[in-house]
């Protein structure tokens, strides 16, 4: 698929709600043929939709689910390749959308596309944001009774990362 298309048909599901942020057009090979790289952005309550709907055209492979604390809120930048397999229709399509703190959750979308829990839970343990209806919500890095959010910029947050850092440190050379 082309960015064009890609676009129209998360147009045909979200509507007016996707905000098309750039395209880029990389050229590769002898043949000097196009690969594309697409960010399009959408409001969390219309992810699942914007998912489901390439999901519906496409066959999207997730990359990764990155993030930023920008303050007020969460970026979440989920990573997908579509068109991956296809000689020369590669397009790697970034979709990002936003998490208020004040309310940080947003809905899984492992249902929709299962490679996308582990990033997801990772999300949610770094982040300490509630991803809704994920399968498996285990701490994949931190421990279960961590009350820390290492991503986390805001103050206590940091306070609290460092104090547990520490003690985390020396239960570590407690098994050395």
């Amino acid at each position: 698929m082309k960015p064009d298309e890609l676009l129209a048909v998360l147009t045909g599901r979200v509507g007016s709600d996707v905000t098309h942020l750039r395209t880029v057009e990389h050229r590769h090979g002898a043949g000097d043929h196009p690969i594309y790289d697409l960010w399009v952005e959408v409001p969390r309550e219309r992810l699942r939709d914007a998912i489901g709907a390439l999901c519906a055209a496409a066959s999207p492979q997730i990359t990764t689910i990155s993030g930023d604390d920008v303050g007020d809120r969460i970026t979440l930048n989920y990573h997908l390749n579509v068109g991956w397999g296809e000689h020369y229709s590669a397009v790697a399509l970034l979709l990002r959308t936003s998490v208020p703190k004040s309310a940080l959750s947003i809905d899984t979308i492992s249902d929709l596309i299962p490679g996308a829990l582990t990033a997801e839970r990772e999300k949610r343990e770094f982040y300490g944001m509630t991803i809704d209806g994920i399968p498996d919500d285990r701490n994949l890095f931190l421990p279960e009774d961590s009350t820390i959010h290492p991503w986390r910029k805001d103050e206590e947050s940091l306070r609290k990362t460092e104090a547990e850092v520490k003690r985390l440190v020396k239960w570590e050379t407690r098994d050395a």
